[in-house]
């Protein structure tokens, strides 16, 4: 962050000074008091199982130079202190108008935002890489994707970066439009919509409606990059006033895949993409066909931003990928894990699976748990995963958990008795793997958040098979 003056800060969110200076000088905003240094402005933030003003005299005690708070401080440590005392209605909403004027103050800062039921990291990860050729690049870290994390992403801004690549997550309608107002970006990317978060929001229509919001916040000098072979996200471009350049395989596409192979001996994915007038080759060392639509969205934003093919093709190979997605483990008995575990919906996991049948190996193993928040259409969405497990081949199915139970349901028709193993935890598949799996081996291991399947291939790397 650029040093800032309270007076500034108390411009940009509106605050009362209680106590001390406005001519203090901040070096940093935080919400964890853990994360307190000298100088540092902490915001007591009020979350659903924490209260930030509890940890006031901690925040002191670390070096505090301000706080913002939202009532009158009772607190005799803190009076008697030297910390200065900023009061606000809502220190929440302080956070994100302090984070949305801080960001307003580069003016030749683009920002580029990503939102999508599936694949929004990993391109995020993409177009920080292919860009970061070029430009001197921030991006979301982790999980820094909704109200507060988005935020504190935008307030490690320097003078130094040219470009913000931020993942806008959402569980709720609202939320995306919020983010975007805060983030005012020049760029808005929607990658799909696909059946995540049904139990929040019911439709994947009103899932189209949460990830339209970014569109909605683009103004005519702006750019919308949508998915031109997914029906929501092509509609998308119907009513924007931005500039809508689609992506995709399906002509009609203004950036279109036209050909691609995958290289199963060098585990490189070769494809050849459409764009005006112009034909180009590209290569990139992840498998699966969903993983040309993220890099799609990295060629539009690429040529948009005038990088040169060699800097391009330098970018897709040398991507960093967030941990937990697709991220391959080397186990010491030579078989592999598709440690893929960071989350789950449907079009996910179908993806991961294509992934497991493109890879070369002697036997596939698919290890799946169950896909959290998709309400009443649980069921049916767990039984058409084992439909799609089972018409894939793979040589053993695992299932972990009673609602993966349905996956198994949906595949035991179509596959053989002894290739479907229906587990309880993940200790079970721990001890059965470590028993079962043998060189050239490739287990893939999906499911939601809350099921820590990274917990599994931990464990796995670390024994001796």
């Amino acid at each position: 962050m650029e040093r800032l003056s309270l007076n500034k800060i108390i411009k940009f969110s509106g605050a009362e000074l209680l106590q001390g200076t406005g001519e203090q000088i901040i070096e940093e905003i935080v919400i964890d008091s853990r994360e307190v240094k000298k100088n540092y402005l902490f915001i007591a933030i009020i979350g659903e199982n924490q209260d930030g003003h509890i940890y006031l005299e901690d925040a002191v005690n670390n070096g505090a130079g301000a706080v913002i708070v939202d009532r009158e401080i009772e607190s005799d440590f803190l009076k008697n202190s030297e910390v200065a005392v900023l009061k606000v209605a809502d220190t929440t909403r302080a956070l994100q108008d302090i984070a949305h004027n801080y960001r307003k103050t580069f003016a030749d800062l683009k920002v580029v935002a990503v939102t999508g039921s599936a694949g929004k990291t990993t391109t995020k990860d993409l177009i920080y890489s292919v860009l970061s050729q070029k430009y001197n690049c921030l991006k979301t870290e982790g999980n820094y994707n909704n109200h507060l994390g988005l935020p504190l992403t935008l307030l490690r801004l320097t003078a130094e970066k040219e470009i913000a690549v931020l993942e806008m997550g959402m569980s709720a309608l609202g939320e995306i439009e919020l983010l975007a107002k805060i983030a005012v970006p020049d760029f808005g990317i929607v990658t799909n919509v696909a059946a995540a978060h049904l139990k929040q929001l019911g439709s994947l229509e009103n899932i189209a409606q949460a990830k339209k919001e970014l569109i909605d916040q683009l103004k005519e000098s702006d750019t919308a990059v949508l998915n031109y072979d997914n029906y929501y996200t092509r509609k998308m471009g119907e009513t924007t006033a931005a500039e809508v350049i689609y992506f995709g395989f399906e002509t009609g596409a203004d950036l279109q895949t036209i050909d691609y192979s995958f290289d199963k001996n060098k585990e490189i994915l070769n494809f050849k993409v459409k764009y005006g007038d112009e034909v180009y080759n590209f290569k990139f060392n992840k498998a699966g066909k969903h993983n040309i639509y993220n890099v799609m969205t990295a060629l539009i934003t690429a040529f948009k931003l005038k990088l040169g093919l060699s800097e391009i093709q330098q970018g897709l190979l040398k991507t960093k990928f967030s941990s937990n997605r697709m991220e391959f483990v080397e186990l010491n008995n030579g078989s592999r894990i598709i440690n893929d575990s960071y989350n789950a919906n449907p079009l996910a996991v179908k993806a991961a699976l294509d992934v497991l049948f493109e890879l070369k190996a002697e036997r596939k193993i698919a290890v799946l748990a169950s896909m959290l928040e998709l309400g009443s259409e649980s069921k049916v969405k767990h039984q058409e995963i084992g439909a799609y497990a089972a018409e894939k081949e793979v040589d053993l199915l695992i299932t972990i958990g009673s609602k993966a139970k349905d996956i198994a349901a949906g595949a035991e028709s179509k596959m053989q008795t002894e290739k479907l193993i229906i587990l309880n935890d993940n200790q079970e598949c721990i001890d059965f793997l470590a028993a079962e799996i043998k060189t050239d081996d490739l287990i893939l291991i999906k499911g939601s958040r809350a099921n820590k399947l990274e917990e599994i291939a931990a464990e796995l790397k670390n024994k001796e098979l």
